[in-house]
């Protein structure tokens, strides 16, 4: 009964964007907590919108292919590479690219010229670093996020790639050497999910740098006190083998740089 119903949700329309790791992680964790079928079933169901709560609708993800179609016939120009980006909230809320170029600026200042990046929990992030000539390898659990980051390598002959995976099942990141890794936003989600999580995620990276970021305000914009909370939490967070480089805000994001020791 329990494998039915686990094939069944794999199979189900709601969820079939989603990385089959995640669904299948998501129905052991709940069948832990719950005995009947029915429980684990529902219990599952509700993870599951919570974590793709933020994922691309239908609608959004046919605007991203048509700008980046756009993007690639109409000059490759900022303007048409901004409305790329602006169809995903990870990535909008960096805009407009002057913004994003600054800020990257910034991180690079710290780290050096890169020549491979790795984007945990990436969005379309790696498209923007593709458009600048940086190479780049994404992770992410929506199958059509990483689809639309290979095709603009194999359509549009950027530097990018990106791998479908769970970044709390095992052997989901890459074991191949980085000079920075992008960690945006994503640990307090990881440890929400999972206790530990973010140490194990940091410890399995195998890169120079890791440049985590955190919100400063509520989705609703408001300052109450978030840089706080997540400069103690990195204090208590930070892995044995790093050492903060650098840290600095932009308006509504707090970022680390951690260096190897």
């Amino acid at each position: 009964m329990g494998e039915v119903s686990l094939e069944k949700l794999l199979q189900s329309k709601k969820y079939r964007d989603v990385c089959p790791d995640t669904v299948r992680r998501v129905w052991g964790e709940c069948t832990k907590k719950y005995k009947k079928p029915k429980d684990v079933d529902k219990a599952a169901r509700e993870a599951l919108h919570g974590i793709t709560g933020a994922f691309l609708t239908p609608a959004e993800a046919r605007e991203i292919a048509w700008a980046m179609q756009a993007w690639a016939v109409g000059g490759r120009t900022d303007a048409q590479l901004e409305n790329v980006l602006n169809k995903h909230a990870s990535t909008r809320e960096r805009l407009p690219i002057p913004e994003m170029d600054a800020l990257y600026a910034r991180i690079f200042e710290i780290t050096g010229k890169t020549d491979r990046v790795l984007d945990l929990a990436c969005g379309i992030n790696p498209i923007y670093l593709g458009a600048r000539g940086i190479k780049a390898t994404g992770v992410d659990i929506s199958q059509t996020v990483v689809g639309f980051i290979n095709t603009f390598r194999d359509s549009y002959g950027m530097p990018v790639e990106a791998i479908c995976a769970d970044l709390l099942c095992p052997d989901a990141i890459p074991r191949e050497r980085f000079d920075v890794a992008l960690l945006f936003k994503a640990l307090p989600l990881l440890e929400r999910q999972r206790s530990g999580a973010a140490a194990d995620v940091m410890g399995a990276i195998d890169a120079k740098y890791i440049v985590a970021s955190f919100p400063t305000r509520t989705l609703g914009g408001r300052n109450v006190g978030m840089a706080a909370h997540y400069a103690e939490w990195m204090a208590g967070h930070l892995p044995r083998d790093r050492a903060v480089a650098g840290r600095f805000e932009t308006g509504n994001e707090l970022f680390y740089i951690l260096k190897e020791i």
